[in-house]
């Protein structure tokens, strides 16, 4: 009988030390899952004429607008991939971000208008030079997309894909000296709306091949 009441009071410390441990297992696993929800990001900039506040940013040699600072962040971002849908690149700061991510074995890939390719002070060809494929159509049309996605070639648990769209064109007039507004968001059906139009272009438009 003794034994029997032995038996059963070690029976019952072992079953309420697997439930509590289960307890305890579990309290830290959702703990866990809640630290790796993705961060979702929906931010709007505006970029204004006669901005006369500069801040010092860690991403650019040069005082820049707390605007173009928030720019330069979202650019610097990309963990796997950053696709660039751009009617005109001449700013030395963003081409500068763009070719440290190439460097860093980022995957880039660039669509931009044909014309604005030999525009005076077009990034493109020194882009093109350092491996960065380059893509466009010559046409009568222009190609006046200006949005950007980040990260949407991986499913990233910890942090979601996300589109940077707007006015701007990413030259130092657009920049510096207009009224422009940019649109950053991680919502998904947006995203996935311009992903769809970006890869639709990717296979519409050619390599560039030549420069002269």
């Amino acid at each position: 009988m003794m034994l029997l009441k032995t038996l059963g009071g070690t029976l019952i410390a072992v079953f309420s030390v697997s439930f509590v441990s289960h307890l305890i297992y579990d309290y830290y696993r959702r703990k866990r899952q809640r630290r790796v929800t993705r961060k979702e990001v929906n931010e709007v900039i505006m970029f204004s004429y006669g901005a006369s506040e500069l801040t010092k940013s860690k991403y650019s040699r040069c005082f820049v607008t707390p605007s173009m600072d928030r720019l330069l962040y979202y650019l610097n971002a990309p963990r796997h991939n950053i696709d660039i849908c751009m009617f005109l690149i001449t700013n030395s700061d963003v081409s500068n971000v763009l070719m440290k991510l190439h460097h860093r074995g980022i995957k880039i890939r660039l669509i931009i208008d044909a014309d604005m390719v030999y525009s005076q002070g077009s990034s493109v060809k020194r882009l093109q030079k350092y491996g960065i494929p380059v893509r466009w159509m010559k046409s009568v049309n222009i190609m006046h997309h200006k949005f950007s996605l980040v990260d949407t070639l991986v499913d990233n648990k910890v942090r979601a894909p996300f589109v940077i769209m707007g006015s701007l064109n990413w030259t130092n007039q657009a920049l510096n000296g207009n009224w422009e507004d940019v649109t950053v968001t991680s919502q998904r059906d947006i995203v996935e709306q311009y992903r769809a139009e970006f890869e639709r272009l990717w296979i519409l438009f050619k390599p560039i091949v030549d420069f002269t």
